[in-house]
């Protein structure tokens, strides 16, 4: 397998600087190391800087990959041979949500070649929560990562490091604040480790331990779980479900049917940071089922269904369409 790495960090917090302090240390040990590039402009000037250093870059042009780009972005990546010994990283433009992105990359059953996606987000100590009405995507880019590099430290004092540090430890206890060496230390480390193993398994549920290289582990906190909701739901008992959503869950969203209008569907949304839901009235595929889509870290899945699974009002049906 393919160790995947997804780079994020908001708009000139580093994270090309960091590719060129990763890329050589990977080299180093042997690693080869694939790069997919993502700018709305300047990713050409970007992919020339990598590949004096011998990594292969793929420049992606356009918009965000978790969204208009994501297509040019998953073919990419479908089409790297499975090769053991190299490392695939995706520099992720500063606007990307990067919940959606991880779902997509976890739940593919077309990048089986490739680990669970691990997350690296770069924060510019100068400015960490410093973006006024970004703030919020700044953070979000937070609470999924597996590791975290805090960039610009010599440019702030000693108290303001341990403020942002503090902050980022509070957001997101799990993820490793880590060097450019220290992370491709890691990353050598389980390049090695899975270079035997041909794929992963892809089961539509990917939610796990900390990853733990030293004892021989490649799990991951990060998780997506897509679940049945049944045929109809009580309105006010689903509202309730999801405002009562654990924090371990940082975005829901899905297809739903209510008792008191069966013959409708709606697409829900449960977005960070909002306790309401959103409904939009949905013209769905003559096949689509009522489900729910949760992406976070450390989700209790079992639970999530149990508990969908109660909102049914029984002898409920759906009038044919």
């Amino acid at each position: 397998m393919i160790p995947l790495v997804l780079l994020a960090g908001f708009l000139g917090a580093g994270k090309t600087r960091f590719l060129t302090e990763l890329v050589p240390a990977l080299a180093a040990n042997g690693t080869r190391v694939r790069v997919v590039l993502n700018d709305f402009r300047d990713a050409r000037i970007d992919a020339s800087r990598l590949a004096e250093m011998e990594a292969l870059v793929t420049p992606l042009n356009g918009e965000c990959v978790c969204c208009g780009s994501l297509r040019e972005l998953l073919n990419v990546l479908y089409q790297v041979p499975p090769e053991s010994g190299s490392v695939m990283c995706i520099e992720a433009n500063g606007a990307t949500e990067t919940d959606e992105l991880l779902a997509h990359l976890t739940a593919d059953a077309r990048l089986r070649h490739y680990t669970l996606p691990l997350q690296l987000t770069v924060i510019d100590a100068t400015r960490w929560q410093k973006r006024w009405w970004h703030n919020a995507l700044e953070r979000a880019q937070v609470s999924t990562a597996t590791h975290v590099f805090l960039n610009w430290t010599q440019r702030v004092s000693a108290e303001r490091q341990a403020l942002v540090r503090g902050a980022l430890q509070e957001l997101n206890p799990r993820a490793e604040l880590v060097s450019s060496a220290a992370f491709a230390d890691w990353l050598n480390a389980l390049t090695t480790r899975v270079a035997a193993t041909t794929h992963r398994e892809v089961a539509g549920v990917a939610a796990a331990a900390r990853t733990d290289v030293a004892h021989g582990r490649h799990a991951h906190p990060f998780g997506a779980a897509s679940l049945m909701l049944p045929a109809v739901v009580e309105r006010d008992a689903f509202r309730r479900f999801v405002q009562e959503l654990p924090p371990a869950v940082v975005r829901a969203k899905g297809l739903v049917r209510f008792a008191d209008a069966p013959g409708n569907m709606y697409v829900w949304n449960k977005l960070p940071g909002r306790k309401g839901l959103r409904l939009d009235l949905s013209r769905p595929h003559a096949d689509a089922q009522p489900t729910g889509v949760f992406i976070g870290v450390g989700m209790p899945v079992a639970e999530l269904a149990e508990r969908l699974a109660a909102l049914g009002p029984p002898g409920a049906t759906i009038p044919a369409q």
